[in-house]
Protein backbone atom coordinates (compact mmCIF):
# COMPACT_ATOMS: atom_id res chain seq x y z
CA UNK A 1 0.00 0.00 0.00
CA UNK A 2 2.92 2.36 0.66
CA UNK A 3 4.03 2.18 -2.99
CA UNK A 4 0.48 2.85 -4.16
CA UNK A 5 0.18 5.89 -1.91
CA UNK A 6 3.47 7.24 -3.25
CA UNK A 7 2.35 6.83 -6.86
CA UNK A 8 -1.07 8.36 -6.29
CA UNK A 9 0.56 11.31 -4.51
CA UNK A 10 2.99 11.66 -7.41
CA UNK A 11 0.06 11.69 -9.87
CA UNK A 12 -1.67 14.46 -7.91
CA UNK A 13 1.55 16.49 -7.93
CA UNK A 14 1.93 16.08 -11.69
CA UNK A 15 -1.72 17.00 -12.33
CA UNK A 16 -1.75 20.04 -10.05
CA UNK A 17 1.77 21.36 -10.55
CA UNK A 18 3.28 20.28 -13.88
CA UNK A 19 0.47 19.67 -16.37
CA UNK A 20 -2.69 21.76 -16.62
CA UNK A 21 -4.62 19.70 -19.16
CA UNK A 22 -8.39 19.24 -19.27
CA UNK A 23 -8.65 15.75 -20.77
CA UNK A 24 -10.86 13.32 -18.86
CA UNK A 25 -10.75 9.59 -18.18
CA UNK A 26 -13.22 7.94 -15.82
CA UNK A 27 -12.32 4.58 -14.32
CA UNK A 28 -13.77 4.30 -10.82
CA UNK A 29 -12.39 7.83 -10.35
CA UNK A 30 -11.79 10.88 -12.53
CA UNK A 31 -8.30 11.03 -14.04
CA UNK A 32 -6.35 13.31 -16.33
CA UNK A 33 -5.13 10.80 -18.96
CA UNK A 34 -2.03 12.69 -20.18
CA UNK A 35 -0.73 12.91 -16.60
CA UNK A 36 -1.89 9.43 -15.57
CA UNK A 37 -0.64 7.47 -18.58
CA UNK A 38 2.57 9.49 -18.68
CA UNK A 39 3.24 8.39 -15.09
CA UNK A 40 2.30 4.76 -15.82
CA UNK A 41 4.51 4.74 -18.92
CA UNK A 42 7.49 5.94 -16.87
CA UNK A 43 6.85 3.27 -14.23
CA UNK A 44 6.44 0.44 -16.74
CA UNK A 45 9.18 1.74 -19.04
CA UNK A 46 6.57 1.72 -21.78
CA UNK A 47 6.20 3.64 -25.03
CA UNK A 48 3.70 6.47 -25.52
CA UNK A 49 2.65 8.76 -28.36
CA UNK A 50 1.25 12.20 -27.60
CA UNK A 51 -0.90 13.85 -30.27
CA UNK A 52 -1.90 17.50 -30.28
CA UNK A 53 -1.76 20.89 -31.90
CA UNK A 54 1.24 23.20 -31.98
CA UNK A 55 2.34 24.46 -28.58
CA UNK A 56 -0.14 22.32 -26.64
CA UNK A 57 2.49 21.12 -24.15
CA UNK A 58 3.22 17.69 -25.62
CA UNK A 59 7.02 17.80 -25.40
CA UNK A 60 7.36 20.03 -22.33
CA UNK A 61 4.94 17.91 -20.31
CA UNK A 62 6.86 14.75 -21.26
CA UNK A 63 10.12 16.37 -20.21
CA UNK A 64 8.74 17.54 -16.88
CA UNK A 65 7.15 14.18 -16.05
CA UNK A 66 10.34 12.36 -17.00
CA UNK A 67 12.47 14.69 -14.91
CA UNK A 68 10.27 14.26 -11.83
CA UNK A 69 9.57 10.52 -11.97
CA UNK A 70 13.01 9.39 -13.15
CA UNK A 71 14.90 11.84 -10.91
CA UNK A 72 16.79 13.56 -13.74
CA UNK A 73 17.64 17.27 -13.98
CA UNK A 74 15.34 18.87 -16.52
CA UNK A 75 18.25 20.10 -18.66
CA UNK A 76 19.60 16.55 -18.95
CA UNK A 77 16.21 15.32 -20.20
CA UNK A 78 16.05 18.21 -22.66
CA UNK A 79 19.57 17.46 -23.89
CA UNK A 80 18.56 13.90 -24.77
CA UNK A 81 15.33 14.87 -26.56
CA UNK A 82 15.54 13.92 -30.24
CA UNK A 83 14.23 16.40 -32.78
CA UNK A 84 12.28 14.83 -35.61
CA UNK A 85 13.13 16.47 -38.93
CA UNK A 86 14.03 15.32 -42.47
CA UNK A 87 17.78 15.82 -41.96
CA UNK A 88 17.96 13.68 -38.83
CA UNK A 89 20.44 10.81 -39.06
CA UNK A 90 21.49 7.75 -37.08
CA UNK A 91 24.86 9.39 -36.47
CA UNK A 92 23.24 12.41 -34.80
CA UNK A 93 21.05 10.20 -32.61
CA UNK A 94 23.13 7.14 -31.79
CA UNK A 95 26.87 7.46 -32.20
CA UNK A 96 29.80 8.88 -34.10
CA UNK A 97 33.36 7.80 -34.87
CA UNK A 98 36.34 8.95 -32.80
CA UNK A 99 38.03 11.12 -35.43
CA UNK A 100 41.35 11.27 -33.54
CA UNK A 101 41.64 7.47 -33.49
CA UNK A 102 40.60 7.30 -37.13
CA UNK A 103 43.13 9.89 -38.32
CA UNK A 104 46.09 8.88 -36.16
CA UNK A 105 45.71 5.11 -36.03
CA UNK A 106 43.27 4.31 -38.82
CA UNK A 107 40.96 2.57 -36.32
CA UNK A 108 37.20 2.93 -36.18
CA UNK A 109 36.30 3.59 -32.56
CA UNK A 110 32.58 4.10 -31.90
CA UNK A 111 31.68 6.91 -29.53
CA UNK A 112 28.07 6.72 -28.42
CA UNK A 113 25.91 9.80 -28.06
CA UNK A 114 24.12 10.59 -24.79
CA UNK A 115 20.69 9.39 -26.04
CA UNK A 116 21.32 5.61 -25.77
CA UNK A 117 22.27 5.97 -22.09
CA UNK A 118 19.30 8.13 -21.08
CA UNK A 119 16.69 6.37 -18.86
CA UNK A 120 13.95 7.99 -20.94
CA UNK A 121 13.98 9.15 -24.56
CA UNK A 122 11.66 11.78 -26.00
CA UNK A 123 11.27 12.19 -29.75
CA UNK A 124 9.84 15.60 -30.60
CA UNK A 125 7.61 15.67 -33.72
CA UNK A 126 8.41 12.12 -34.74
CA UNK A 127 6.14 12.42 -37.77
CA UNK A 128 8.57 14.89 -39.35
CA UNK A 129 10.98 12.00 -39.86
CA UNK A 130 10.71 10.74 -43.47
CA UNK A 131 9.35 7.21 -43.89
CA UNK A 132 12.78 5.89 -44.83
CA UNK A 133 14.31 7.12 -41.55
CA UNK A 134 11.58 5.89 -39.23
CA UNK A 135 12.75 2.28 -39.47
CA UNK A 136 16.07 3.17 -37.83
CA UNK A 137 14.20 3.48 -34.53
CA UNK A 138 12.34 0.15 -34.52
CA UNK A 139 14.87 -1.94 -32.57
CA UNK A 140 15.70 0.86 -30.14
CA UNK A 141 12.09 1.67 -29.28
CA UNK A 142 11.06 -1.93 -28.72
CA UNK A 143 14.08 -3.58 -27.11
CA UNK A 144 16.46 -0.80 -26.01
CA UNK A 145 19.13 -2.42 -28.16
CA UNK A 146 21.35 0.09 -29.96
CA UNK A 147 23.34 -0.82 -33.08
CA UNK A 148 25.76 1.31 -35.08
CA UNK A 149 28.57 0.36 -37.49
CA UNK A 150 28.86 -3.18 -36.19
CA UNK A 151 28.81 -2.33 -32.48
CA UNK A 152 25.87 -3.05 -30.19
CA UNK A 153 24.81 -2.04 -26.69
CA UNK A 154 22.20 -4.33 -25.13
CA UNK A 155 20.84 -2.66 -22.04
CA UNK A 156 19.50 -4.91 -19.28
CA UNK A 157 16.36 -2.83 -18.74
CA UNK A 158 13.94 -1.33 -21.19
CA UNK A 159 13.56 2.43 -21.13
CA UNK A 160 10.56 4.71 -21.41
CA UNK A 161 9.94 6.33 -24.79
CA UNK A 162 7.73 9.31 -25.55
CA UNK A 163 7.10 10.66 -29.02
CA UNK A 164 5.06 13.73 -29.89
CA UNK A 165 2.99 14.16 -33.04
CA UNK A 166 1.46 17.31 -34.47
CA UNK A 167 -1.64 16.79 -36.55
CA UNK A 168 -0.98 16.42 -40.27
CA UNK A 169 0.41 19.41 -42.17
CA UNK A 170 2.65 19.93 -45.19
CA UNK A 171 5.82 19.10 -43.24
CA UNK A 172 4.70 15.81 -41.73
CA UNK A 173 4.55 12.21 -42.91
CA UNK A 174 2.52 9.27 -41.67
CA UNK A 175 4.28 6.91 -39.28
CA UNK A 176 4.89 3.46 -40.70
CA UNK A 177 2.60 0.80 -39.13
CA UNK A 178 5.49 -1.23 -37.59
CA UNK A 179 6.64 1.87 -35.68
CA UNK A 180 3.11 2.80 -34.58
CA UNK A 181 2.61 -0.74 -33.32
CA UNK A 182 5.63 -0.45 -31.06
CA UNK A 183 4.01 2.32 -29.02
CA UNK A 184 1.88 0.94 -26.19
CA UNK A 185 -0.68 3.70 -26.24
CA UNK A 186 -1.43 7.20 -27.47
CA UNK A 187 -3.03 10.21 -25.79
CA UNK A 188 -4.27 13.55 -27.10
CA UNK A 189 -3.92 17.02 -25.61
CA UNK A 190 -7.34 18.69 -25.60
CA UNK A 191 -8.89 22.13 -25.35
CA UNK A 192 -8.32 23.97 -22.08
CA UNK A 193 -10.85 25.36 -19.60
CA UNK A 194 -10.70 29.21 -19.46
CA UNK A 195 -9.33 29.21 -15.91
CA UNK A 196 -6.61 26.68 -16.72
CA UNK A 197 -5.79 28.71 -19.81
CA UNK A 198 -4.87 31.59 -17.49
CA UNK A 199 -2.29 29.42 -15.72
CA UNK A 200 -0.82 28.33 -19.04
CA UNK A 201 -0.57 31.91 -20.27
CA UNK A 202 1.52 32.75 -17.23
CA UNK A 203 3.72 29.71 -17.80
CA UNK A 204 4.41 26.67 -15.64
CA UNK A 205 7.29 27.28 -13.26
CA UNK A 206 9.54 24.24 -13.64
CA UNK A 207 12.66 25.69 -11.99
CA UNK A 208 12.20 23.15 -9.20
CA UNK A 209 13.24 20.46 -11.72
CA UNK A 210 16.26 22.40 -12.96
CA UNK A 211 19.92 21.81 -12.12
CA UNK A 212 22.22 23.10 -14.85
CA UNK A 213 25.48 22.28 -13.10
CA UNK A 214 24.49 18.68 -12.40
CA UNK A 215 23.19 18.28 -15.95
CA UNK A 216 26.50 19.45 -17.41
CA UNK A 217 28.39 17.13 -15.07
CA UNK A 218 26.24 14.18 -16.19
CA UNK A 219 26.62 14.99 -19.88
CA UNK A 220 30.39 15.38 -19.52
CA UNK A 221 30.66 12.03 -17.71
CA UNK A 222 28.71 10.23 -20.42
CA UNK A 223 30.72 11.77 -23.24
CA UNK A 224 34.01 10.92 -21.49
CA UNK A 225 32.99 7.27 -20.99
CA UNK A 226 31.00 6.57 -24.13
CA UNK A 227 32.79 3.55 -25.56
CA UNK A 228 30.82 0.34 -25.83
CA UNK A 229 32.83 -1.42 -23.13
CA UNK A 230 32.06 1.38 -20.64
CA UNK A 231 28.27 1.26 -21.09
CA UNK A 232 27.61 -0.48 -17.77
CA UNK A 233 29.71 2.10 -15.94
CA UNK A 234 27.68 4.95 -17.44
CA UNK A 235 24.38 3.28 -16.56
CA UNK A 236 25.45 2.81 -12.93
CA UNK A 237 26.56 6.44 -12.73
CA UNK A 238 23.22 7.77 -14.04
CA UNK A 239 21.31 5.48 -11.65
CA UNK A 240 23.32 6.79 -8.68
CA UNK A 241 22.82 10.44 -9.65
CA UNK A 242 19.12 9.83 -10.24
CA UNK A 243 18.53 8.41 -6.76
CA UNK A 244 20.34 11.36 -5.18
CA UNK A 245 18.44 13.92 -7.27
CA UNK A 246 15.09 12.38 -6.30
CA UNK A 247 15.87 13.33 -2.69
CA UNK A 248 16.77 16.84 -3.82
CA UNK A 249 13.47 17.14 -5.71
CA UNK A 250 11.50 15.99 -2.67
CA UNK A 251 13.27 18.62 -0.58
CA UNK A 252 12.60 21.40 -3.11
CA UNK A 253 8.93 20.49 -3.44
CA UNK A 254 8.53 20.36 0.33
CA UNK A 255 9.76 23.95 0.47
CA UNK A 256 6.83 24.78 -1.83
CA UNK A 257 4.45 23.03 0.55
CA UNK A 258 4.16 19.88 -1.57
CA UNK A 259 4.84 16.63 0.29
CA UNK A 260 5.67 13.86 -2.15
CA UNK A 261 7.86 10.77 -2.10
CA UNK A 262 9.33 9.73 -5.45
CA UNK A 263 9.69 5.92 -5.63
CA UNK A 264 13.28 4.73 -5.62
CA UNK A 265 14.66 2.45 -8.29
CA UNK A 266 14.04 -0.59 -6.07
CA UNK A 267 10.50 0.56 -5.30
CA UNK A 268 9.83 1.03 -9.02
CA UNK A 269 10.82 -2.59 -9.55
CA UNK A 270 8.49 -3.65 -6.74
CA UNK A 271 5.65 -1.67 -8.32
CA UNK A 272 6.23 -3.34 -11.70
CA UNK A 273 6.13 -6.74 -10.03
CA UNK A 274 2.93 -5.87 -8.15
CA UNK A 275 1.31 -4.75 -11.41
CA UNK A 276 2.50 -7.86 -13.24
CA UNK A 277 0.88 -10.09 -10.60
CA UNK A 278 -2.54 -8.43 -10.87
CA UNK A 279 -4.95 -11.15 -12.03
CA UNK A 280 -7.34 -10.85 -14.97
CA UNK A 281 -11.06 -11.61 -14.58
CA UNK A 282 -12.77 -14.34 -16.59
CA UNK A 283 -15.01 -11.76 -18.26
CA UNK A 284 -11.98 -9.86 -19.55
CA UNK A 285 -10.57 -13.05 -21.07
CA UNK A 286 -13.96 -13.98 -22.58
CA UNK A 287 -14.44 -10.52 -24.08
CA UNK A 288 -10.96 -10.49 -25.62
CA UNK A 289 -11.49 -14.00 -27.04
CA UNK A 290 -14.73 -12.80 -28.64
CA UNK A 291 -13.27 -9.54 -29.95
CA UNK A 292 -10.12 -11.24 -31.23
CA UNK A 293 -12.14 -13.46 -33.56
CA UNK A 294 -14.57 -10.75 -34.68
CA UNK A 295 -11.75 -8.53 -35.96
CA UNK A 296 -10.53 -11.18 -38.45
CA UNK A 297 -11.66 -10.84 -42.06
CA UNK A 298 -13.78 -13.87 -42.98
CA UNK A 299 -13.01 -13.55 -46.71
CA UNK A 300 -9.28 -14.10 -46.47
CA UNK A 301 -6.11 -13.36 -44.54
CA UNK A 302 -5.46 -10.02 -46.24
CA UNK A 303 -8.17 -7.51 -45.32
CA UNK A 304 -9.51 -5.01 -47.84
CA UNK A 305 -12.20 -2.61 -46.60
CA UNK A 306 -13.52 -2.21 -50.16
CA UNK A 307 -14.94 -5.75 -49.91
CA UNK A 308 -16.91 -5.04 -46.73
CA UNK A 309 -19.95 -3.37 -48.33
CA UNK A 310 -21.79 -6.53 -49.35
CA UNK A 311 -20.22 -8.84 -46.79
CA UNK A 312 -22.37 -10.92 -44.47
CA UNK A 313 -20.26 -9.67 -41.52
CA UNK A 314 -20.28 -5.96 -42.44
CA UNK A 315 -21.82 -4.95 -39.10
CA UNK A 316 -18.96 -6.50 -37.12
CA UNK A 317 -15.71 -4.90 -36.05
CA UNK A 318 -13.84 -6.51 -38.96
CA UNK A 319 -15.43 -3.85 -41.20
CA UNK A 320 -14.32 -1.03 -38.89
CA UNK A 321 -10.69 -1.67 -37.95
CA UNK A 322 -7.93 -3.42 -39.85
CA UNK A 323 -6.38 -5.49 -37.08
CA UNK A 324 -5.49 -5.87 -33.41
CA UNK A 325 -1.87 -6.96 -33.22
CA UNK A 326 -0.32 -9.26 -30.62
CA UNK A 327 1.68 -6.26 -29.35
CA UNK A 328 -1.57 -4.33 -28.90
CA UNK A 329 -3.05 -7.10 -26.76
CA UNK A 330 0.10 -7.23 -24.64
CA UNK A 331 -0.02 -3.44 -24.17
CA UNK A 332 -3.69 -3.72 -23.26
CA UNK A 333 -2.91 -6.26 -20.54
CA UNK A 334 -0.04 -4.22 -19.08
CA UNK A 335 -1.91 -0.93 -18.91
CA UNK A 336 -5.21 -2.48 -17.76
CA UNK A 337 -3.28 -4.14 -14.92
CA UNK A 338 -1.66 -0.81 -14.09
CA UNK A 339 -5.09 0.84 -14.11
CA UNK A 340 -6.41 -1.78 -11.68
CA UNK A 341 -3.34 -1.33 -9.46
CA UNK A 342 -3.72 2.47 -9.41
CA UNK A 343 -7.32 1.96 -8.24
CA UNK A 344 -6.19 -0.38 -5.47
CA UNK A 345 -7.79 -3.45 -7.07
CA UNK A 346 -6.39 -6.99 -7.20
CA UNK A 347 -8.05 -7.96 -10.49
CA UNK A 348 -8.52 -6.43 -13.93
CA UNK A 349 -12.22 -5.99 -14.69
CA UNK A 350 -14.04 -4.94 -17.85
CA UNK A 351 -14.14 -1.39 -16.48
CA UNK A 352 -10.34 -1.20 -16.42
CA UNK A 353 -10.11 -2.83 -19.85
CA UNK A 354 -12.65 -0.50 -21.42
CA UNK A 355 -10.91 2.54 -19.90
CA UNK A 356 -7.55 1.83 -21.55
CA UNK A 357 -8.81 0.15 -24.75
CA UNK A 358 -9.17 3.25 -26.95
CA UNK A 359 -5.81 4.65 -25.83
CA UNK A 360 -4.05 1.40 -26.72
CA UNK A 361 -5.73 0.91 -30.09
CA UNK A 362 -6.76 4.12 -31.83
CA UNK A 363 -3.32 5.08 -33.17
CA UNK A 364 -2.51 1.68 -34.71
CA UNK A 365 -5.79 -0.05 -35.55
CA UNK A 366 -6.35 1.63 -38.97
CA UNK A 367 -10.02 2.57 -38.73
CA UNK A 368 -12.05 2.44 -41.94
CA UNK A 369 -12.92 5.66 -43.74
CA UNK A 370 -16.61 4.75 -43.55
CA UNK A 371 -16.52 4.54 -39.76
CA UNK A 372 -14.56 7.79 -39.46
CA UNK A 373 -17.12 9.51 -41.71
CA UNK A 374 -19.91 8.53 -39.30
CA UNK A 375 -18.39 10.53 -36.44
CA UNK A 376 -16.70 13.39 -38.31
CA UNK A 377 -19.56 15.87 -37.80
CA UNK A 378 -20.25 14.82 -34.18
CA UNK A 379 -19.35 17.35 -31.48
CA UNK A 380 -16.67 15.77 -29.30
CA UNK A 381 -13.69 16.48 -27.05
CA UNK A 382 -11.32 14.10 -28.87
CA UNK A 383 -10.07 13.46 -32.38
CA UNK A 384 -12.19 11.52 -34.89
CA UNK A 385 -10.15 8.29 -34.68
CA UNK A 386 -10.19 8.11 -30.89
CA UNK A 387 -13.92 8.81 -30.71
CA UNK A 388 -14.70 6.26 -33.42
CA UNK A 389 -12.62 3.57 -31.72
CA UNK A 390 -14.36 4.19 -28.41
CA UNK A 391 -17.77 3.80 -30.08
CA UNK A 392 -16.63 0.64 -31.88
CA UNK A 393 -15.59 -1.01 -28.60
CA UNK A 394 -18.96 -0.13 -27.04
CA UNK A 395 -20.74 -1.79 -29.99
CA UNK A 396 -18.70 -4.98 -29.63
CA UNK A 397 -19.32 -5.08 -25.89
CA UNK A 398 -23.10 -4.97 -26.47
CA UNK A 399 -22.88 -7.94 -28.86
CA UNK A 400 -20.64 -9.83 -26.46
CA UNK A 401 -23.05 -9.32 -23.56
CA UNK A 402 -25.79 -10.98 -25.65
CA UNK A 403 -23.52 -13.93 -26.47
CA UNK A 404 -21.58 -14.26 -23.18
CA UNK A 405 -23.65 -17.14 -21.74
CA UNK A 406 -23.45 -19.05 -25.02
CA UNK A 407 -19.69 -18.45 -25.08
CA UNK A 408 -19.35 -19.98 -21.59
CA UNK A 409 -21.57 -22.90 -22.63
CA UNK A 410 -19.39 -23.49 -25.68
CA UNK A 411 -16.18 -23.47 -23.65
CA UNK A 412 -17.61 -25.87 -21.07
CA UNK A 413 -18.75 -28.18 -23.86
CA UNK A 414 -15.33 -27.99 -25.48
CA UNK A 415 -13.67 -28.82 -22.15
CA UNK A 416 -15.89 -31.88 -21.63
CA UNK A 417 -15.47 -33.09 -25.19
CA UNK A 418 -19.07 -32.35 -26.16
CA UNK A 419 -18.38 -31.39 -29.77
CA UNK A 420 -22.04 -31.67 -30.76
CA UNK A 421 -22.97 -28.73 -28.50
CA UNK A 422 -20.10 -26.67 -29.90
CA UNK A 423 -21.24 -27.34 -33.47
CA UNK A 424 -24.89 -26.64 -32.62
CA UNK A 425 -23.99 -23.30 -31.05
CA UNK A 426 -21.85 -22.33 -34.04
CA UNK A 427 -24.73 -23.06 -36.42
CA UNK A 428 -27.27 -21.27 -34.24
CA UNK A 429 -25.17 -18.16 -33.45
CA UNK A 430 -23.74 -16.61 -36.57
CA UNK A 431 -20.57 -15.10 -35.13
CA UNK A 432 -16.85 -15.58 -36.00
CA UNK A 433 -16.01 -16.68 -32.45
CA UNK A 434 -18.32 -19.71 -32.58
CA UNK A 435 -17.28 -20.38 -36.15
CA UNK A 436 -13.64 -20.57 -34.99
CA UNK A 437 -14.54 -23.00 -32.19
CA UNK A 438 -16.38 -25.21 -34.67
CA UNK A 439 -13.36 -25.30 -36.97
CA UNK A 440 -11.23 -26.40 -34.03
CA UNK A 441 -13.34 -29.52 -33.46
Amino acid sequence: MENLEKVRSLYETIKDRFYFGDELLICQERYEPVALFGLITLILNGKELIFGGYGSGKTTSSERLSSLVKGLPLEFVQATTISGHPEQTEEKIKATLDLAALQKEGREVVRWRVVPFAPVVIIDEINRLPVGKQSMLLNEVERNIWNWRGETIIFKEKKAFFATINYQDLGTTRLIPPLLDRFDLAVETARLHPIRKRFVRRGIDDKVLSHRELSKKMLDFVLNHNKTEEAEKVVKYIEKVSEEFKKELEKRLKEEGISVKIPTREEMEEIREEIEHISVSDDVELFLDYLGQEVYCQKGLQKDFSRCGGCHYKNYICADIYSISHRAEQSLFRYAKAMAWINGEKEVTLEHLQAVFPYVLWHRASISDERIAKVRETEKETGDAFYALNEIIKDVKKRWEEHRDYQIEAYLALKSGDTKTVIDLAERIDHPFFKALKQGV
